[in-house]
């Protein structure tokens, strides 16, 4: 009698989740664009540890992930938790010219400063796509790093 309670109860589980719910997931990207007349490097992420080379008028991905659809739509504070586990004080991008030198660094503690912060969404455009085969969507922020961000420190 247990056995069957059991598999009566795993196939009702099995019958009433709709699995495509669970595995499907959302596209989430951040670029960071160069609007620049000069090649920049630039950290791309906390994962990587070489940095990106962008030539003028290309973009990098920062940072992706898929979120599950059942979450909801993700915000762009998902691009915060890519540098969950590090200390606040720690996160950082930098931009540097191509022989090296430093021409900005954006702070995650300095995001709501004066001026243009990288971590700061309000300077970031969004687009969204929806595709007609998929209930996925794919959610793209960019940030353009204009001339006046890159002036020497």
């Amino acid at each position: 009698m247990k056995k069957i309670a059991f598999i009566f109860a795993i196939t009702l589980i099995s019958i009433s989740c709709d699995p495509k719910k669970w595995v499907a997931t959302h596209a989430t990207s951040w670029y960071a664009k160069n609007n620049t007349d000069q090649i920049l490097i630039i950290t791309t992420s906390p994962f990587i540890d070489t940095d990106a080379v962008v030539d003028p008028g290309d973009s990098v991905l920062v940072h992706s992930f898929n979120p599950f659809q059942y979450l909801g739509e993700p915000t762009f504070d998902t691009f915060y938790d890519a540098w969950n586990g590090k200390p606040e004080q720690e996160w950082c991008i930098s931009i540097c010219s191509k022989d090296g030198q430093l021409l900005k660094i954006w702070k995650y503690v300095d995001r709501n400063a004066e001026g243009r912060q990288f971590f700061n969404e309000s300077f970031w455009r969004l687009y969204t796509k929806k595709y007609s085969h998929s209930d996925q969507l794919n959610f793209s922020w960019v940030f353009n790093i204009l001339p006046e961000d890159i002036a020497l420190l």
